[in-house]
């Protein structure tokens, strides 16, 4: 039988939560099941079914994205792609996301990202890794903060209940355009984050929330022992500072709670400044960096033409056989299809790598995923598309 590909109805969504379960090796329960419904939208996903079993699961949510010089533009956060290992080699993958990705263009959402569970998948599908996740630990029983950088102590308090979400939305909402990247979710995606915070996660106790007027903070606290002395283990969830005094303080706070023996994260920057205000820079240890957030360019032109770029200066861009002049500065950009002689050649996944501004192309040049006009473009290259701050994005979907 031929395998059909369409969208599932709201009927098939256990069947699918059962689909995306086995893919990824663990269950739903039915309590999960009920809990996650709201925020799938089953007319953005797409199915596989192989004599009416599903075999091959892709989905997107309406989600929106900073570009580099603070411009918001909607995007399809992709997820749930997945297809059952007694059908792989068989262009389901494809398939699937390729219908989801037309969906999302007929949306008029121009970009289309997700976070990846295997990093060799999805180059081939158009998609260049943009951000990098770094994981991190910092004991704070080792460490000072340094008396000049210190923040008043009643610039931080603790928020809870009814008053948590009005408060981080409004913060959120100013701190994701200070950096390419940071994402924002429709309403009811972002009221699910909220709930699913306040539930304890295995040993892990429901999130805590810090506030400061410019920033906030989200941990969970697992309780841990070390030779009979508390030394509880520290999980920042989320960090968001729209000011330097905010960064500050709230990191002044977290190293002030006690009983805590490690602070681990996989949301801080890789161009975090938390490392100057220690006593011992090498305190903030990063234990591994990965690939972050990939993203899928569908409209260059409106992708390309809606950031800014560090130099005035314009390059012909050819991605697979289609060619984009890319002109601009920090003023602004533009982008259209052109005829002319490319300066760079690329890939359609290394041209969206380029977007976020956190991939230089002479990187992708020396990984073979690029090649110049000659040297002095590639350097002119390295000073257009790159951005001063390192994009980053804190909500993996």
């Amino acid at each position: 039988m031929s395998i059909e590909v369409r969208r599932p109805t709201d009927d098939e969504w256990p069947a699918v939560c059962r689909a995306d379960g086995r893919a990824f090796g663990f269950g739903y329960s039915d309590d999960d099941i009920e809990r996650k419904r709201p925020i799938h939208d089953m007319s953005r996903f797409r199915i596989a079914l192989d004599d009416g079993r599903i075999v091959a699961v892709a989905g997107s949510y309406e989600m929106e994205v900073t570009l580099p010089g603070g411009a918001l533009v909607p995007m399809g956060g992709v997820t749930w792609v997945s297809t059952a290992a007694t059908h792989r080699r068989q262009g389901l993958m494809r398939r699937v996301v390729g219908d989801v990705h037309a969906d999302i263009t007929d949306r008029g959402e121009p970009l289309a990202t997700l976070s990846a569970a295997e990093g060799g998948i999805y180059e081939r599908l158009g998609y260049g890794a943009s951000t990098l996740q770094r994981y991190t630990t910092l004991d704070p029983q080792l460490v000072r903060f340094r008396d000049e950088f210190r923040q008043p102590s009643d610039s931080v308090r603790y928020l809870d209940g009814d008053e948590v979400a009005p408060a981080l939305t409004e913060i959120w909402d100013r701190f994701r355009r200070t950096r390419a990247g940071e994402t924002a979710a429709a309403g009811a995606l972002q009221r699910y984050f909220y709930a699913e915070r306040d539930r304890p996660v295995g040993a892990a106790s429901p999130a805590a929330y810090l506030v400061h007027r410019d920033g906030f903070a989200a941990y969970r606290t697992t309780v841990k022992l070390h030779g009979g002395v508390a030394a509880n283990d520290l999980e920042l969830i989320v960090l968001a500072a729209v000011t330097s005094e905010a960064h500050a303080a709230l990191w002044q706070t977290l190293l002030g709670v006690d009983l805590v023996g490690s602070i681990t994260s996989r949301s801080v920057a890789i161009d975090d400044p938390l490392p100057f205000l220690l006593d011992d820079p090498r305190a903030l240890r990063t234990t591994a960096v990965n690939d972050g957030i990939w993203v899928n360019v569908l409209d260059p032109a409106r992708c390309f033409g809606e950031r800014t770029y560090r130099t005035d200066d314009r390059f012909v861009v050819e991605a697979d056989g289609t060619r984009w002049a890319i002109e601009g500065g920090p003023a602004g950009g533009a982008c259209r299809r052109v005829r002319s002689r490319p300066d760079l050649v690329t890939s359609h996944a290394s041209m969206s790598a380029l977007l976020y501004g956190g991939v230089a192309p002479s990187a992708l040049a020396a990984g073979r995923r690029l090649t110049a006009r000659d040297q002095r473009t590639l350097e002119r290259a390295d000073l257009f598309f790159p951005t001063t701050r390192a994009p980053h994005c804190q909500s993996y979907y």
